[in-house]
């Protein structure tokens, strides 16, 4: 003889599955908004990675890693300039300037040192990068054989130190000699 559900046993098991489906449903949208929350935190992570890696490739490679850079102060924003061979558009040893401009924090590069603020011939001869927006503060400081570099954004200060390294800067100070193991 079979034997069928019957009636009561159907509305319990759906009774039972609508609550495991609501409880299931509120995990998984709590699931999705932590994983934008993470995911907005890692884009701006990187992004700020992507800023202090720029800076340092712009740094060790400079063309003579331990001449002084062209640093102007102004206020809350300085401007820095470089000579480098790190190009991120297929230039070879550019000139490079970081500076700030309607608050947004710039990175150009050119083959010959510009004025800033930029005039409309120059700014047809650059090729030019906005990193950051809503900028507050960027200040660089040079010391011998280190930069500290600060910028606030968004309410968010970030600072961070690039040193070059001591050996090479004391064998640089005695004529480019080569450095002895």
């Amino acid at each position: 003889m079979k034997r069928a559900f019957t009636l009561i046993e159907v509305v319990i098991s759906i009774a039972i599955f609508s609550i495991i489906a609501v409880y299931m449903y509120q995990a998984i949208d709590t699931m999705q908004k932590s994983n934008e929350i993470n995911s907005k935190r890692y884009d701006r992570d990187t992004k700020e990675q992507k800023i202090i890696r720029l800076f340092y490739n712009d740094i060790f490679s400079k063309t003579d890693l331990y001449a002084a850079s062209n640093i102007t102060n102004g206020g809350d924003f300085d401007i820095f300039r470089l000579n480098t061979k790190n190009s991120i558009h297929a230039m070879i040893n550019p000139q490079v300037a970081y500076f700030v401009k309607d608050n947004s924090l710039f990175r150009i590069e050119s083959r010959q040192i510009e004025n800033i603020p930029l005039t409309y011939e120059s700014v047809q001869r650059v090729k030019s990068d906005r990193l950051l927006d809503n900028v507050t503060l960027f200040r660089i400081h040079e010391n011998r054989n280190s930069y500290i570099v600060s910028y606030q954004s968004e309410d968010k200060l970030t600072l961070f130190q690039i040193s070059l390294p001591q050996a090479l800067a004391a064998n640089n100070s005695k004529g480019n000699q080569s450095v002895k193991p």
